[in-house]
């Protein structure tokens, strides 16, 4: 009997540990294999067809993008990563490796492909090397002008809903506002004028400089960048035909140029022609133009040059954040901010969570889980007096969130938001199981228990 219950003792315990190492084995095998990322840490990054400057650019991604790492190159400088327009490069100097990288393959450089120049994306500047970053935070800015008249839509879609028509013209420069991938096509939010901006497919664009103090030159002839006298500048970068450039030095016959990919290069004076400033009518030049936002990045842009800094700083880790009055998503905002952007840190909330900043908006506050802080921040006061001024009551979410046309699931949806994020809260229904919003995609209805409200809700009106 005694030996019997021993055979069962055993028996039972075999089989507990095969069952701990059967359920055991698929954690380590999924640990094993989780694909590392890149986490785009710049305003805007040039996605390219190889691992250089000299590559043509794939897409343009915002800053806060998420791209699986698929590759690394020899030197480990660029990641081959994953994108809706297929597997590209970027220089990993302006991004935030996140996973084991022990298993990320290195992949060989790809021939280098001539073909003409196209327009290349940037809010500011599309940023792959020091150079575009340098051009950024120097205040070269650039806008775009429409080549083909075509129309202006809502959404960035084929058949998103026509707002109005732009007509083709070089005499005016447009502000940029978003930009991003859809649906196979590469598609620009510009800013036509302060009651109409809209979505417009990136090909029938003309990326332009500003100005603002620099002295703009159009190229008269296809022309190939080359290294300079001072040992600057990138060698076979092209620059087509009636493209501008910023002029940024002289020597002799041989002028520089900053092209809006960022990148510098030099070339004979006698290939180019100085833009007359007076036949272009574009945005005010400045370098701090405040725009509507969200503390998750997703915003209609704006172009704020990053102060010297010295001591405790955040950088901006998502694509846009609002600057708030207050220590909370529920103040007003009063400065919108890109990505890369770096600001000294003054002191922080008692919270934790929202740190007080300066810049050129003066001081406010930021949501540290959309920056990065850096330096010594144990002598940093922890700052009581944290109200502001109370903004307009605002609804926050997590996930994809729909927005109808009205309050019923059956009466048209306006479009998706991706989450997280936030929307201002215009209106409710009288059971208040719906309210109405504001969002980038056009005003409509959201499900109330899908959205948490932030603000003085008694100040909702009811919409009938």
């Amino acid at each position: 009997m005694m030996h019997r219950v021993l055979r069962l003792v055993l028996v039972f315990a075999f089989f507990a540990i095969f069952v701990g190492a059967a359920a055991a084995a698929p954690v380590q095998q999924q640990a094993q294999y989780a694909t590392p990322v890149a986490v785009v840490n710049t305003s805007f990054l040039n996605v390219r067809t190889g691992p250089g400057a000299q590559y043509t650019i794939l897409i343009t991604v915002v800053g806060g993008t998420t791209l699986q790492v698929m590759g690394i190159s020899a030197d480990g400088s660029w990641l081959q990563v994953s994108t809706p327009a297929g597997l590209g490069w970027v220089n990993v100097q302006f991004t935030l490796p996140r996973g084991n990288f022990e298993f990320v393959p290195v992949v060989s450089a790809p021939p280098v492909v001539e073909s003409a120049p196209r327009p290349e994306f940037s809010g500011s500047t599309g940023s792959d090397d020091s150079s575009a970053d340098a051009g950024f935070a120097s205040g070269r800015l650039w806008g775009a002008s429409i080549l083909d008249s075509h129309t202006i839509r809502l959404t960035p879609a084929q058949n998103g809903l026509r707002v109005g028509d732009a007509n083709a013209s070089d005499g005016a420069i447009y502000r940029v506002l978003d930009a991003t991938f859809a649906d196979g096509i590469a598609w620009v939010k510009l800013e036509f004028n302060p009651q109409l901006a809209g979505w417009v497919e990136q090909s029938k664009v003309l990326f332009r400089p500003y100005g603002c103090g620099f002295t703009i030159v159009r190229v008269t002839r296809d022309v190939t960048l080359q290294r300079g006298p001072d040992g600057s500048g990138t060698d076979g970068v092209g620059l087509a035909n009636n493209h501008e450039a910023y002029l940024l030095d002289r020597v002799g016959e041989l002028y520089k140029l900053e092209l809006q990919s960022g990148a510098v290069g030099w070339i004979d004076g006698t290939a180019i022609a100085v833009r007359d400033e007076n036949t272009v009518a574009k945005p005010p030049c400045t370098s701090s133009a405040q725009v509507s936002g969200s503390d998750d990045g997703r915003s209609e842009g704006g172009f704020i040059s990053p102060p010297v800094v010295s001591g405790p700083y955040v950088v901006v880790n998502t694509g846009y954040l609002n600057i708030r009055s207050g220590a909370g998503a529920q103040y007003s905002s009063v400065a919108t901010v890109p990505g890369g952007t770096r600001l000294p840190v003054v002191g922080v909330a008692p919270d934790g969570v929202w740190y007080q900043v300066h810049g050129d908006f003066g001081l406010g506050w930021l949501n540290i889980e959309y920056a990065l802080f850096r330096g010594d921040g144990r002598s940093l006061p922890i700052i009581r007096d944290t109200a502001g001024e109370t903004a307009k009551p605002i609804g926050t979410f997590r996930y994809t969130l729909t927005v109808y046309a009205a309050p019923n699931l059956t009466l048209g949806v306006v479009g998706t938001l991706p989450g997280p994020g936030e929307l201002t809260v215009l209106g409710r229904t009288e059971d208040s199981l719906w309210i109405q919003v504001a969002t980038s995609i056009g005003n409509g209805w959201v499900q109330r228990d899908l959205v948490t409200i932030v603000g003085n809700t008694a100040a909702i009106p009811v919409v009938h």
